[in-house]
């Protein structure tokens, strides 16, 4: 029996179009959800840590965290969703000390103060 010279070419497409389908919905549970008139909301989990918002110099960093293993994280990252009390995305900048935030938090590195990928930020009081 002859074999056809495009199976191995065949083969790995099919392989990569596995791949890409079973990826697709990981991807799309690791991005905010954003609802149809343009309101995001934080992650369909509950919340990593709480605490409170300190401004020393300059960027928002989180203190008196409920799990101490966040204790000192930077609040911000660079796609980092930032929400008011109404649920209404806000610019970074609006985050003050004294503020008390929910976080969820994604890939977490290994040092003192721990640094994160923050996935959202919700100011709750």
């Amino acid at each position: 029996m002859r074999r056809s010279p495009h199976a191995p070419a065949l083969r790995a497409t099919a392989l990569a179009l596995a791949f890409l389908a079973g990826l697709a919905p990981l991807l799309a549970g690791c991005a905010a959800a954003d609802d149809s008139d343009g309101a995001a909301a934080p992650p369909d989990r509950p919340a990593d840590v709480a605490g409170t918002v300190a401004r020393d110099e300059g960027a928002p960093r989180l203190v008196d965290a409920s799990d101490p293993y966040y204790e000192g994280m930077s609040l911000l990252s660079e796609s980092t969703l930032v929400l008011d009390t109404e649920g209404a995305r806000v610019d970074g900048d609006t985050l003050t000390d004294g503020d008390a935030v929910e976080v969820w938090a994604d890939l977490c590195a290994e040092s003192y103060p721990v640094q994160c990928q923050v996935v959202a930020v919700r100011v709750v009081g």
